[in-house]
C-alpha cells in the first residue's frame, strides 16, 4: 500500500478559518502533512487547528500586509526551516452591478485576492527555491476563465490570479518551484450561502449551469489541492485545474 501523499511535507494555507482552506488542511493533514493555518479570523482558525491536533499550528495574518508576511516566514523557518506547499487561498467575493460596485468595493476584492497572493508568492518563493524546490497552488475561480455579469471586481481579480500564477509558474521553473491555480466552481462554502442569501436568483440561475446539476464541496476542491502538493504533480506547473462539475467545459 503506498503511503501518505503529503508525508513530512510543510504547508501554509491562507483563509484556513472555513470552507475550502478548512478543508484543504484537513485533508492535508489526513495525508501526512504538517500544516501551518492562517486567517484574520482568529477564534475560527484555532477551532480549526485545534480539530487537528499536533499536526497543525496556527497564526493571525493579514494577506495584504507585507510585514504580516515577513512575520509568517519567520515563523515558518522557525518552527520547520522551510515550506513545501503554499496554499493562497484567502479571499473575498463580491456581486454586484457595475454601475453600484464603488471603486473603494474594487479595490478592496482587489488588495485581498490579488495583492495578497502576489505577497505570498513574493516571499515564500524565493525561500522554497533555495530549499530545492516547492509548491504554490493559487487559489482562482471559474471567473478567473470566463465572465459573468455582477462580477467585474470578483473576475478582475480571478483573472489577474491566473496570469500572475503563469508568469511566476514560468519564472521559478528552473528552481523546482511550481505554481499552478486552481478554478473552484460553485462550492458549498459560507461565502456561497451569504450569497444565496442576497442574491438567490444569481445563484440558482448559476446551478442550472452547471452540467452536474450540484454545488461542489470543499472537499472536493481540497483532493485537487492534495495532488498539485504532492510528489505527483513534479511536472506540472503554470496549469489551470478546474474543480465545477463541468461548468467550463
Amino acid at each position: 500500500m503506498p503511503g501518505p501523499r503529503l508525508d513530512g511535507k510543510v504547508a501554509l494555507i491562507t483563509g484556513a478559518a472555513g470552507g475550502i482552506g478548512a478543508a484543504t488542511a484537513g485533508r492535508f493533514a489526513s495525508e501526512g502533512a504538517t500544516v501551518l493555518l492562517t486567517d484574520t479570523r482568529e477564534e475560527t482558525l484555532e477551532a480549526v487547528a485545534r480539530e487537528l491536533g499536533g499536526r497543525a499550528s496556527w497564526r493571525a495574518h493579514d494577506v495584504t500586509s507585507e510585514r504580516d508576511w515577513e512575520g509568517v516566514a519567520a515563523w515558518a523557518a522557525d518552527r520547520h526551516g522551510r515550506i513545501d506547499a503554499l496554499v493562497n487561498n484567502a479571499g473575498v467575493f463580491l456581486a454586484a452591478p457595475l454601475a453600484e460596485t464603488t471603486a473603494e468595493d474594487f479595490r478592496r476584492v482587489i488588495d485581498i485576492n490579488v495583492t495578497g497572493v502576489f505577497l505570498g508568492m513574493r516571499t515564500l518563493a524565493p525561500m522554497m527555491a533555495e530549499a530545492g524546490g516547492g509548491s504554490i497552488i493559487n487559489v482562482s475561480s471559474v471567473a478567473g476563465l470566463t465572465g459573468g455579469p455582477y462580477l467585474t471586481a470578483y473576475t478582475a481579480s480571478k483573472w489577474a490570479v491566473r496570469g500572475m500564477t503563469k508568469t511566476v509558474a514560468r519564472e521559478y521553473a528552473r528552481a523546482g518551484v511550481r505554481v499552478n491555480s486552481v478554478h473552484p466552481g460553485q462550492i458549498d462554502t459560507d461565502m456561497n450561502t451569504r450569497q444565496r442569501e442576497r442574491t438567490p436568483e444569481l445563484i440558482d440561475k448559476l446551478i442550472r449551469g452547471i452540467p452536474m446539476r450540484r454545488i461542489g464541496t470543499p472537499e472536493e476542491v481540497a483532493d485537487a489541492m492534495v495532488y498539485l502538493a504532492s510528489e505527483e504533480s513534479l511536472y506540472t506547473t503554470g496549469s489551470e485545474l478546474t474543480v465545477d462539475g463541468g461548468t467550463t467545459a
